[in-house]
């Protein structure tokens, strides 16, 4: 493989060093916030030499520092994301109005949005209260696992819902993790009649979410709305009660001031 290339085999217009560069950034997260070289070969399956190429760019650029011995990132790389988050405005209109959904719920509240088959967090307030489960800005879980990515998948046509499924690792994370496809998609069909999902111990046990859909102008679902509670303050029957109006008033103020300002 030629790691000066500029191209792959996705064709002419795909740009190998690029994907190379990110799959390095991609590399720390974290379980791994400082490598070594060794480390970032291992894990990005590039050569020593290639990968140390891209280290020192990032080290260059002040994307990342090099202490002799580890790699690791620097806050010049929250720029990168920035451009995510100021062109999306309902980003900049949700987070004030989940915040005013966790205080008045006195429950963590939180925005995702698909990437693949990814749901990916971009607003997370949490009422002050304690989770067990540490979710931040950014951090990403398998759709099919989340009451989140339920909603999502609910909101792409069958196809590619199906497609989605399908290539899926369903791992038994938690002795009540849904594994099933048949059951997974009737549970996000279910949860698109009705308008929103619940789930329980799929990621942790103990731990159960509601979530809605948030919609654009045109009705398309464009982000998803949850709260995450331990049982021992919830069951399914008050989560419908005292939290999912909470989150439909949320999501309906979202999608008002979102048609007043595109």
């Amino acid at each position: 493989m030629n790691d000066g290339s500029e191209t792959g085999d996705s064709g002419g217009d795909f740009v190998r060093s690029l994907a190379r560069g990110l799959a390095v950034l991609k590399a720390f997260d974290q379980d791994s916030p400082a490598m070594t070289l060794s480390d970032v070969a291992r894990k990005t399956g590039l050569s020593r030499a290639s990968a140390g190429r891209f280290l020192k760019t990032l080290v260059a650029l002040d994307y990342a520092s090099f202490d002799g011995r580890d790699y690791r990132l620097r806050p010049r790389v929250l720029e990168l994301g920035m451009a995510y988050f100021s062109s999306h405005s309902f980003v900049d209109i949700a987070n004030p109005i989940l915040k005013a959904a966790a205080d008045k719920a006195q429950e963590p509240c939180s925005m995702a949005v698909l990437d693949g088959a990814d749901i990916v967090y971009v607003v997370r307030h949490t009422a002050n209260r304690m989770m067990s489960i540490s979710i931040t800005i950014g951090k990403r879980y398998p759709a099919h696992y989340t009451s989140l990515g339920w909603v999502l998948l609910g909101g792409l046509d069958d196809a590619e819902r199906d497609r989605i499924l399908a290539e899926a690792e369903l791992r038994q994370v938690t002795p009540h993790t849904i594994t099933d496809r048949d059951r997974l998609r009737a549970v996000i069909e279910q949860g698109r009649a009705d308008g929103y999902c619940a789930a329980e111990s799929q990621l942790e046990t103990g731990i159960l979410s509601i979530a809605v859909p948030v919609r654009d102008r045109i009705g398309t679902i464009i982000a998803a709305i949850n709260m995450g509670v331990p049982a021992s303050r919830h069951d399914r029957a008050s989560l419908r009660r005292a939290l999912l109006p909470i989150l439909r008033d949320a999501a309906a103020e979202i999608e008002f001031a979102l048609s007043k300002r595109l």
